[in-house]
């Protein structure tokens, strides 16, 4: 008992470690996002014009720093379309990739919600236990419908999810 009290302590210790390493980097992302937007000002303020890439020496080496930073060619064009953007303006970039942020945000909508399909809500329960969980419910009402103990599927798994204590509107 011991040993496993000293291992699970072991690793909540590591998990508070990684928490203090992520707030870590949260605050090295801020700070560097600042020291972008203090150069977004400083290229507005020189009146700078971000062209496009290839075409001009500014968007040009704005984009090849990305790729050079592993950054996705598409990513890498977003971005500097919201620098670009950024610099003429004069606004500090609050969001880079704001075509992402309202994706999730759409996603997150209780309108959203509702559109998952039924065979994605169905897979996990299909796949659960690499399916055995399911095979073995199947078998079951087979052999309930057999005895003549439910006379359908849908009155099987009805009767199944009240077995199991839930509530069902019928």
């Amino acid at each position: 008992m011991e040993n496993t009290s000293i291992s699970l302590a072991a690793v909540a210790a590591s998990c508070g470690t990684k928490l203090v390493e992520a707030k870590g980097y949260e605050e090295k992302r801020q700070a560097c996002l600042e020291e972008v937007n203090a150069g977004v000002m400083k290229l507005h303020k020189a009146k700078a014009k971000v062209g496009q890439n290839n075409k001009c020496a500014i968007a040009t080496a704005f984009y090849d720093s990305l790729i050079k930073g592993k950054l996705g060619k598409g990513t890498a064009a977003n971005y500097l379309s919201t620098f670009r953007k950024a610099v003429h303006e004069g606004k500090p970039v609050k969001e880079w990739n704001p075509a992402q942020s309202k994706k999730r945000a759409a996603a997150n909508t209780p309108a959203a919600k509702g559109k998952k399909v039924f065979v994605d809500l169905f897979r996990p329960a299909f796949n659960h236990d690499e399916g055995k969980t399911f095979m073995a419910l199947c078998a079951q009402l087979e052999k309930d419908f057999e005895d003549a103990k439910i006379d359908t599927l849908y009155k099987g798994f009805v009767e199944y999810f009240k077995a199991a204590g839930d509530e069902i509107a019928e």
